[in-house]
């Protein structure tokens, strides 16, 4: 045997078996071309998420950079590829840039379901002026779950989805909120897409049952 011998073959270039697609925004943000990135197979890219800012959505304000924004590729058809809205949440330069030393914040978090069935974990939080006592917070979660409960169980899921990115959501709850105690921000800081109409149908769908065999029944019946 020959000790010390070189390996032969070349190196593959696994840049020569990717192609590129154009993907697309939710039709929440109007169904525009985003992102052109490389893949290999159609079917392994499925399910692929995908990070973006608002900005890169919308670009109409710099401060849209503070908000990430997380697409799923959900098909692909001749090279361009949709995708559907998994979440989003607050850059953590921008969280860290909210909190204050003698201040509270009021984290709240709880799932809610559109009016056509997807159910997202939404996470919201409100920044005081000042310190607030237990009780206060209290009442700000309180009138917070209602809000959302109210107007998101309303909503279809493109809306929802822009009111919680776009930060409409945000100042409808400060404006009922900051009744209670003055506040200097509030808003959605996270989303979390848990279930569609069509998981959770698949979700809940009873396994069909077998019938047993009399041989079978007689079988579990003896001692």
């Amino acid at each position: 045997m020959v000790k010390g011998g070189k390996r032969g073959g070349r190196v593959r270039d696994k840049w020569r078996d990717k192609h590129w697609i154009i993907v697309k925004s939710p039709s929440a943000f109007g169904g525009g071309s985003l992102n052109y990135i490389p893949i290999t197979d159609n079917d392994l890219a499925k399910g692929r998420v995908i990070e973006n800012t608002m900005f890169d959505i919308l670009k109409q304000d710099a401060t849209q950079h503070q908000t990430k924004v997380f697409l799923q590729i959900d098909k692909i058809v001749d090279g361009t590829a949709t995708t559907i809205f998994k979440g989003h949440e607050y850059a953590k330069e921008f969280l860290r840039s909210l909190i204050r030393r003698g201040s509270s914040m009021i984290t709240h978090i709880h799932d809610y379901v559109t009016i056509d069935g997807y159910t997202f974990r939404v996470i919201a939080i409100a920044l005081s002026q000042r310190r607030l006592n237990s009780s206060q917070k209290h009442e700000i979660r309180k009138i917070t779950h209602k809000t959302l409960q109210d107007k998101i169980a309303k909503l279809p899921v493109d809306e929802f989805v822009q009111e919680a990115t776009m930060g409409k959501m945000g100042a409808d709850l400060l404006a009922v909120a900051k009744k209670i105690a003055p506040l200097r921000h509030m808003g959605i800081r996270k989303t979390k897409l848990i279930a569609t109409p069509e998981s959770r149908a698949l979700s809940e769908a009873k396994p069909i049952e077998k019938p047993v065999s009399s041989s079978a029944e007689q079988s579990i019946e003896r001692p």
